[in-house]
């Protein structure tokens, strides 16, 4: 397996814990109140569980090397890593490892991580209401599989919210708007009980769901953002967040990053409802620490929708955009910038299906994620001749599972989930898991 860099292994890492786990809707449904004082409420809503995960597929490609021994061309972003993996690889006639394979069995956490919020709210005018909350994240597995390691805990939410015949007006840390809907989708209808991609093997935290695979996880980030009254179903938020750097050449930012998101919501009778979405972003990037360098913008949009008919639930959504990366939006990665700092393109294509039978969620999901490669990823070194970089090209995703909640508060969970990776110079990864786990929720 090829060594990965520290700063790929921070992104990995990242994704794992920013995004394998965005967001938590269906336990903020299920809030316990503690107590009340006068008109404020003070309430907690919260989760714990715990998976056990099986991982079986071929390890991170190998650098390959030419006739003469020498390396002809390293591979880069994406793909499945397990540092263990170099275990199961085997040499070759000419002395270069083969790619070989990965067998991995953890308890681990899920797509969402254990969980503790708690809130306060109440009036602050007759026509006003605010609330304050802070959610606290932690995991079930230890760092680097380390047993001596301490599960240090991440403080994922905290923010006031004013709400009112106005609108809403959010202040702190919480989730993004971009390729929001479409988190949500894997969350109601696929992973939110589950667990999906595992992302970095050997490391702990939430694990990724459909993520990277067709969807970019919205993450959290500290925000000022705006929402409108629901007219007619519709609704408007837009936000200014805190912005992010990207990898290697682009390190410097000066203005918040813009983000909004436009939803449509209409209940079908009795039968059930349809939801719309189309969300955005916008950042501008600079190359250096000079007022009058070099700079250039990563931006994306999403959209997509729901339908929930009866027993049937049926996401669909996309992405397109510019240095958006794999995994969230914006992600610190080598698939971002390619060897000239041009910022690649990036698509995403998603479905996602549940059917409820009774107490039973059984569900199925696709999806596909594209780098579109520069003319410069393509271009032979003038001195060897070769393509310095085999650039992650696709990561295709295909999930099943089923969900037994055996009473409102305790669910039972079982999916698989295969990932098909592909680089530009024709390395391959696949991987197989198969998740089972008991989750509890208040």
């Amino acid at each position: 397996m090829r060594p990965q860099s520290s700063s790929g292994k921070v992104c990995v890492v990242l994704c794992s814990f920013v995004l394998g786990s965005s967001l938590f809707l269906k336990n903020a449904a299920a809030e316990k109140i503690l107590s009340h004082d006068g008109d404020w409420t003070v309430y907690s809503d919260g989760r714990a569980a715990a998976f056990v995960s099986y991982v079986r597929g071929d390890s991170f490609p190998n650098s390959a090397v030419d006739a003469s021994g020498s390396l002809a061309h390293d591979v880069k972003g994406g793909g499945m890593l397990a540092d263990a993996s170099l275990s199961a690889t085997a040499a070759t006639a000419t002395g270069t490892l083969s790619q070989g394979t990965v067998e991995r069995v953890r308890v681990r956490s899920g797509m969402i991580g254990n969980t503790f919020g708690f809130g306060v709210r109440g009036p602050a005018t007759p026509y006003t209401t605010v609330k304050g909350y802070v959610q606290i994240w932690a995991w079930v597995e230890s760092l680097a599989q380390e047993k001596n390691q301490i599960n240090t805990a991440d403080v994922r939410q905290g923010y006031v919210k004013a709400e009112g015949l106005w609108g809403s007006l959010l202040v702190g840390r919480s989730r993004g708007l971009y390729s929001r809907g479409a988190t949500d989708i894997d969350v109601l209808y696929g992973h939110g009980f589950g667990v999906g991609f595992p992302g970095l093997v050997d490391s702990n935290g939430p694990t990724q769901g459909h993520i990277g695979f067709g969807v970019l996880g919205s993450g959290f980030a500290s925000q000022v953002t705006y929402a409108t009254p629901v007219l007619g179903g519709l609704q408007l938020s837009i936000g200014a967040f805190d912005p992010v750097h990207l990898q290697g050449a682009w390190s410097r930012t000066k203005w918040p990053r813009a983000e909004a998101e436009m939803t449509f919501e209409r209940h079908i009778a009795e039968m059930g409802k349809v939801v719309l979405f189309g969300n955005g972003a916008y950042q501008n990037v600079y190359k250096s620490l000079r007022p009058d360098s070099e700079g250039t913008a990563a931006k994306g949009f999403g959209y997509g929708g729901r339908l929930e008919l009866g027993p049937v639930r049926l996401g669909v959504a996309g992405h397109y955009g510019y240095g958006l990366g794999l995994n969230y939006a914006l992600e610190v990665s080598d698939a971002s910038v390619d060897p000239e700092t041009h910022l690649r393109k990036f698509a995403g294509y998603y479905v996602q299906s549940m059917v409820v039978l009774g107490r039973v969620d059984v569900s199925a999901g696709w999806g596909l994620t594209q780098v579109i490669l520069n003319p410069s990823d393509n271009t032979p070194d003038p001195i060897t001749g070769n393509i310095p970089h085999s650039v992650i090209k696709s990561q295709q995703g295909i999930s099943c599972g089923a969900v037994y909640h055996v009473r409102p508060w305790l669910h039972v969970d079982l999916d698989l989930f295969r990932a098909n990776f592909k680089w530009s110079l024709g390395e391959k990864q696949v991987a197989y898991i198969a998740n089972s786990g008991m989750i509890f929720t208040w």
